[in-house]
């Protein structure tokens, strides 16, 4: 939880930095923004009805990985956003069970050679109002809706009902989830533009069906008026679903840094 706690320090200090302050230096219609992001999922994902589960670590072993993320923001007034976000995450590895596992009414037992995949993707979109706004920075709230299709599957030599063959079992969910958070962007030479940093943290916890939270924090160098170039960390999802009988559940983290280009007119 670093890139968080270090999330909500930038945020706590921006409205020093921008107090009195009233020029815009940040100006700009739209903004999108692309990453490429070295992911490492970790976490478990549970059968409907919540009668098996395997670990992405523990039973498959699974690794850090190349994707995307990207953003478009439209920054239609002075302090008003919309903003859409996409992360599209795929990732599969084999490995030889140590232990039965059983997912989706199969079993695989020990021994057997059996891959796992995960497919995860994510829209969002959102609203974004800038509470402050200045020449060195802004602070804003964020609110958005989390469109996140997971979907996992096993296959291999499993049973069912006692008959062996090879199988594959997998089941989804489906979780549109709401989360709020500060979102800022400070530079820290008082003339240029040349050196910023941005972050955020969004989040929400939603009682008996779960909770979720997402976080970045990036350091960018422009290169050019339009073009900046940006790397950090990211915290692209702390997933918690409980699940139901028809549905997976699951405790997914996908985090790692990120690197990208971002392109402002």
């Amino acid at each position: 939880m670093k890139i968080l706690a270090a999330t909500l320090f930038f945020m706590t200090i921006m409205p020093l930095v921008c107090a009195g302050q009233t020029a815009d230096r940040d100006v700009y219609k739209w903004r999108i923004d692309g990453s490429w992001w070295f992911s490492n999922p970790t976490g478990s994902i549970h059968a409907s009805g919540n009668t098996g589960e395997f670990d992405l670590s523990k039973d498959f072993h699974f690794g850090s990985y190349s994707t995307f993320t990207g953003k478009i923001d439209w920054h239609f007034k002075r302090k008003h956003h919309f903003i859409l976000g996409i992360s599209p995450v795929t990732s599969s590895n084999s490995a030889t069970l140590t232990r039965n596992i059983e997912f989706q009414g199969v079993t695989y037992d020990v021994g057997a050679q059996v891959s796992a995949s995960i497919q995860s993707l994510s829209f969002s979109p959102g609203y974004q109002y800038d509470i402050i706004r200045g020449n060195r920075g802004y602070l804003g709230i964020a609110t958005q809706i989390f469109l996140l299709n997971t979907k996992a599957t096993l296959k291999g030599v499993g049973s069912v009902n006692g008959v062996s063959a090879t199988r594959s079992a997998s089941g989804s969910t489906f979780d549109p989830l709401p989360a709020l958070g500060p979102r800022g962007r400070w530079y820290p030479l008082p003339n240029s533009s040349r050196l910023s940093l941005d972050g955020y943290a969004q989040g929400m916890y939603f009682f008996g069906y779960g909770d979720f939270a997402t976080a970045q924090m990036r350091l960018g160098v422009e290169i050019h008026r339009h073009w900046t170039v940006r790397a950090g960390y990211q915290l692209g999802t702390l997933l918690d679903v409980h699940g139901s009988s028809n549905q997976i559940g699951l405790r997914l983290i996908q985090k790692g840094p990120v690197a990208g280009i971002e392109a402002s007119w």
